[in-house]
């Protein structure tokens, strides 16, 4: 895939270079084997494999046609994606607090850096979650406004910082490499914040809450503006790029469906908002008992509606064209893809397949595109499955560590 970025692709860049390569190496074969893991493997992607986990678990619980009690399948993947993001972040401060060079470093990197807000973007997958299995497991809204505030803050923090961090790295970290979909990373948290937005609000009581409603929605939809119209910005990289070398060899080409991500979580969040705009801004009422049908809720359900639909065209655009190009290079691939990058890939998919579900929902469930929609999900089940068998099995051959 574009850029290869797994641990293995770290150790060949090391995070903390010094000034004889060959000492560096000599010192690295030094480490104990749980150092080495500790240093080298658990790099910032591995929330990818949250963010993917995480994004099935809502595929389960939203797939049109399924068995009764499947929600608990989807349930069960939620608990093991949070029990996981939890792992990742205690292995991280213990990472950083045995060398703590390593935390700037690590974001300064040229490839791990591209992979920092992989943990902003986890921590909303996970409330979208939560919110969405509150119904059968829990049910507490101001915890999730809560939750809801502090990933709001940190999609702002991660989704500056993290671009800037990688604009001011010093000439000796920068690769020679043409731009890849991989920098699109650095936006995702702020393409949550739509969704999140519209997860608060359908949990939030209308009664006595305007105020509460109108700045989660405000907040949702001006974060997602940024980072949509910021990943427009990387995406006309991507184009120059397709335009100027041509596609990329052919292990590379799944990383194109990570360029379907921004415009899917907006269409899905634009869709989503409008929704929690009829319950939030209802029509105003009039004086005599009538009232403006096309003023509040109304209003801005059909504009959220409206601009959804453009925002899942392009999605669906992206995701035809990396498809295309899959197909034409798939006897070049021979599984070489990175499997933590390959979360990512599984989570456009899941994206595009969310979108297009709130779509379907809002024009009642159309029999054509609702099966396709469903065989795209069920595909995406099975991407996902194959990754995570595979993770299992490097670990347990011991190629996790070797590579």
């Amino acid at each position: 895939m574009a850029s290869r970025i797994d641990s293995s692709e770290s150790d060949r860049t090391p995070l903390l270079a010094t000034s004889n390569d060959a000492r560096f190496r000599r010192e690295r074969g030094n480490m104990p084997i749980w150092r080495h893991i500790l240093e080298n493997k658990m790099t910032w992607a591995w929330y990818n494999v949250v963010i993917g986990s995480g994004a099935v678990a809502m595929l389960i619980y939203n797939l049109p046609h399924h068995p009764h009690k499947t929600w608990v399948i989807g349930a069960v993947v939620y608990l093991i994606s949070l029990v996981l993001f939890l792992a990742v972040l205690l292995t991280h401060v213990v990472r950083f607090l045995v060398r703590p060079a390593l935390l700037p470093a690590s974001m300064k990197h040229p490839l791990e850096g591209l992979h920092v807000p992989a943990m902003p973007t986890a921590l909303g997958i996970l409330i979208l979650n939560g919110a969405t299995y509150a119904e059968k497991m829990h049910h507490n809204d101001r915890a999730l406004r809560g939750f809801y505030w502090l990933f709001i803050v940190l999609a702002l923090i991660f989704g500056v910082g993290s671009p800037l961090l990688q604009f001011s790295k010093s000439a000796h970290n920068r690769l020679t490499k043409p731009f890849s979909s991989d920098a699109l990373n650095a936006v995702l948290p702020l393409l949550l914040a739509g969704p999140t937005a519209a997860v608060a609000l359908a949990h939030l009581p209308t009664a006595g809450h305007h105020g509460s409603a109108l700045g989660i929605m405000s907040f949702g939809v001006a974060l997602q503006g940024m980072g949509f119209f910021l990943s427009l910005l990387y995406q006309a990289s991507v184009l120059s790029r397709l335009h100027n070398d041509g596609l990329p060899a052919a292990r590379e080409r799944p990383a194109l469906f990570i360029n379907s991500i921004p415009a899917a979580l907006t269409a899905w969040g634009a869709v989503g908002l409008a929704q929690q705009a009829l319950r939030h801004f209802a029509a105003a009422a009039q004086p005599g008992g009538d009232s403006q049908p096309v003023v509040g809720g109304v209003a801005l359900y059909y504009v959220g509606v409206a601009l959804a639909l453009v925002f899942w065209g392009l999605a669906v655009w992206w995701f035809l064209v990396a498809a295309g190009a899959c197909f034409i290079g798939a006897m070049g691939m021979r599984g070489e893809s990175e499997c933590l990058e390959g979360y990512m890939v599984v989570f456009a998919h899941a994206a595009v397949f969310l979108a297009s579900n709130e779509l379907l929902r809002a024009f009642q469930w159309p029999r054509g595109l609702t099966l396709l929609n469903e065989v795209l999900g069920v595909f995406t089940l099975v991407v996902w499955a194959a990754l995570v068998l595979g993770g299992l099995f490097g670990v347990a051959t011991g190629r996790f560590v070797r590579d």
